[in-house]
């Protein structure tokens, strides 16, 4: 019987510490790792799921556009590097599912 239990208990274990390395994959690819280093830039969001449009009520960003699953904002004149990390942690605490990517445009001739 101690053996038995001994065995629930390892298998038990090793459930969590896989649910828990995969729970904190789960954020990985939802999130990009570099931001280019010079604007104008475009956020893009694939699939979005949760609270992640109020990340775009910031003055750094431009009205979003949505085309099928796809949602583009980009960064408005004058935004800096800094202003674009603080949507990107924004949709970090808000973005329940889909993914992330920053690139930078071709400034529009005026």
């Amino acid at each position: 019987m101690r053996a038995i239990r001994g065995k629930v208990g390892v298998v038990a274990a090793l459930v969590l510490a896989v649910a828990l390395a995969l729970s904190a994959l789960a954020g990985l690819g939802t999130r990009p790792q570099t931001i280019p280093a010079q604007g104008p830039w475009a956020i893009q969001l694939s699939d979005p799921q949760g609270a992640w449009d109020v990340c775009f009520d910031d003055p750094a960003m431009t009205s979003p556009t949505t085309w099928e699953s796809t949602v583009t904002a980009v960064s408005a004149p004058g935004a800096t590097e800094a202003d674009v990390r603080r949507v990107l942690d924004c949709l970090s605490g808000t973005l329940t599912d889909g993914t992330v990517q920053v690139g930078t445009i071709e400034p529009r001739d005026a």
